[in-house]
């Protein structure tokens, strides 16, 4: 796709318009919009000026400013086949832009305009087509986006259910640990005191026992001080 370039049919008789024809075919497009400005200056209701200045725009890359030029242009125009040619125009730059949805209207206005224009045509076929493919290769990205973000939530919820595995099984760990070492504590209790039992000497054996049997004996004694003779008789109450 490329852009028409109409300036051999809009010759201009004017100096400042022939001086921005002449920039424009020797490729100095910044100074062929400048002619054309002060061209439209002089003589303002002049429409083809503003075709030709939609074409320098267009070839600096200023799209937005081009298309209203040549808006400006089909406003001020009668002839329909010159309302193609603008619409044509504004067709490419949408196409260079990748807006095929735009470009293919633009090439349809063009057509009901001059429907015998061939490149017209071509071009309107040709954006269609390069419009379907746009599309199919948003829906396969918006697909493809989507399948990797369930991957990604998939993935996430596996890597929570095994962080909630792994604490589960450290709690267990944890937990015979703790159990683990409350039975040591016991059997470290259970020796002390079997320990302190097996080192008790046979002199403090023999302490302990004497020390019961002489209180066995004094638990003897006084059970017979206290016991009342059998053979005591009371005294009658006369």
């Amino acid at each position: 796709m490329k852009y028409l370039i109409f300036l051999l049919i809009f010759v201009m008789s004017t100096d400042g318009a022939r001086r921005a024809n002449e920039a424009y075919e020797k490729g100095d497009y910044a100074g062929a919009e400048q002619a054309y400005l002060e061209a439209i200056k002089e003589t303002p209701d002049d429409a083809r000026l503003y075709f030709n200045l939609g074409n320098a725009l267009a070839q600096q890359g200023k799209f937005d400013e081009a298309v209203t030029a040549f808006e400006k242009f089909k406003g001020m125009s009668d002839s329909p086949e010159d309302r193609s040619k603008a619409d044509y125009n504004i067709g490419n730059i949408y196409g260079n832009q990748e807006k095929w949805d735009r470009a293919a209207d633009q090439f349809r206005q063009s057509l009901r305009q001059n429907p015998t224009d061939p490149e017209a045509k071509y071009n309107y076929e040709l954006a269609n087509r390069l419009l379907q493919e746009q599309q199919q290769q948003q829906q396969q990205d918006q697909d493809q986006q989507n399948q990797d973000e369930n991957s990604e939530g998939e993935q996430q919820q596996s890597d929570q259910q095994q962080q909630e595995g792994d604490q589960d099984e450290q709690d267990q760990q944890q937990n015979q640990q703790n159990e683990s070492q409350d039975q040591q504590g016991g059997d470290q209790q259970q020796q002390e005191r079997q320990q302190a039992q097996s080192d008790m000497t046979e002199e403090e054996a023999d302490r302990i026992l004497n020390a019961l049997d002489n209180k066995e004996k004094d638990l003897l004694k006084n059970y017979h001080k206290n016991k009342v003779p059998s053979n005591i008789r009371h005294a009658k109450n006369w």
